[in-house]
């Protein structure tokens, strides 16, 4: 297999080649010093293209080499797979990436560097990856929920379609969100708290992180499916969402275990349930939404996605690359202990029909609320 995807891929190269070859010929000035001139740039360029498809056909037989031979073979040492995260160093999302990378140089054999490109919520990253990231292997891009899904959606002229315009590569992570909800709130359990607010129509009120973020669109459709009539008030991130929780200002918001939990444990917040399809290992005595006759699921993910035009063979290795990432024990207890579940498994069609599917699942919230941001 690697000899034939690297001879179409080489044939492709060459056809490249010829074609600007011919169209330097063309472009030429019907004069002998200009024909030269013409000469020695086409064949400096020639020279060029040879070169640079010896360093493609390089990365792309190390790539399909890994898939095929596994962690540990032989592959060229001189190409780094760079990481890209939409999001700052010290944050979540980069903490998680490292992890990821960490593990993936032992897997493949090369070496793998994080780039942080924050920006607009990781829309800089994302639209700049689809702009300019090459399309060898080289370059990859670790989304979050909100650049897969939430963010694109909830602009007045999307930048591009989540599912459409990268080519995935696997859903690595699930991190459930829980509710918190303050601690003096007369409620004892996921079901009061809903018949609580029930009772007090347009009342009370709750905390997320920002128009659009995925802990919006969460509560949104908990409240469709709920009947809970309860006004949002957004924030500039979670932390003083989390801070007005505690104080009153705000009565429940929706967040990650991970973020909750060390505020459930001492007493500032109580977490009431889970929406996710079993409890987690994190807190395993806190029910889920479903135990409660509320079927919702939902969190953020971290997915890995290449950019459009990636060879099949590329995208190949490096989903079977990240199957065998996420099987590591060690990697799976780190996951688990902040309270993020490993997707085991995962394939490129499985990671685009889970992006499509909360794509589909979050428009109409969107346009319903009116989110055109």
């Amino acid at each position: 297999m690697p000899n034939d995807v690297g001879k179409v891929f080489m044939d492709s190269c060459s056809q490249d080649g010829r074609r600007q070859s011919q169209m330097g010929l063309t472009l030429g000035i019907d004069n002998d010093a200009s024909d030269r001139k013409n000469l020695l740039l086409q064949n400096l360029q020639i020279k060029e293209d040879k070169m640079d498809r010896r360093r493609m056909m390089g990365g792309l037989s190390a790539l399909v080499a890994s898939s095929t031979l596994g962690a540990g073979s032989a592959m060229a040492q001189d190409s780094t797979v760079h990481m890209w995260v939409g999001f700052p160093p010290g944050g979540q999302g980069d903490i998680v990436a490292r992890l990821f990378a960490e593990h993936m140089r032992t897997e493949l054999g090369r070496t793998v560097v994080v780039d942080n490109k924050p920006g607009a919520g990781g829309l800089t990253a994302a639209t700049t990856f689809i702009r300019t990231a090459p399309k060898d292997g080289s370059v990859v891009m670790l989304h979050a929920g909100s650049t897969a899904t939430t963010a694109p959606i909830s602009r007045k002229v999307p930048p591009y379609n989540p599912a459409e315009d990268f080519s995935w590569i696997a859903q690595l992570t699930s991190a459930p969100f829980g509710i918190g909800v303050n601690p003096s709130l007369p409620v004892t359990d996921f079901k009061s708290l809903i018949e609580y607010v029930r009772a007090r129509p347009g009342k009370l009120s709750y905390g997320h992180a920002g128009l659009g973020t995925t802990t919006h669109l969460a509560t949104e459709l908990l409240k469709d499916i709920t009947g809970m009539d309860i006004v949002n008030v957004p924030y500039q991130g979670s932390a003083p969402a989390i801070v007005d929780t505690i104080s009153g200002q705000v009565i429940f918001m929706l967040e990650t275990f991970g973020t909750l939990m060390p505020y459930h444990r001492n007493g500032r917040l109580r977490v009431l349930a889970a929406f996710a399809d079993k409890r987690t290992k994190l807190a395993p005595d806190i029910p889920t939404a479903r135990e409660f006759g509320v079927d919702l699921e939902s969190g953020t993910s971290n997915l890995l996605a290449a950019p459009i035009g990636t060879p099949p063979a590329v995208i190949d290795a490096l989903s079977k690359a990240m199957s065998s990432v996420m099987a590591k024990p060690a990697l799976q207890q780190r996951l688990e202990a902040q309270g993020i579940d490993p997707v085991l498994n995962s394939s490129p069609e499985h990671c685009k029909a889970f992006v499509t599917r909360e794509v589909a699942r979050l428009i109409p919230i969107v346009k319903k609320l009116g989110i055109a941001l």
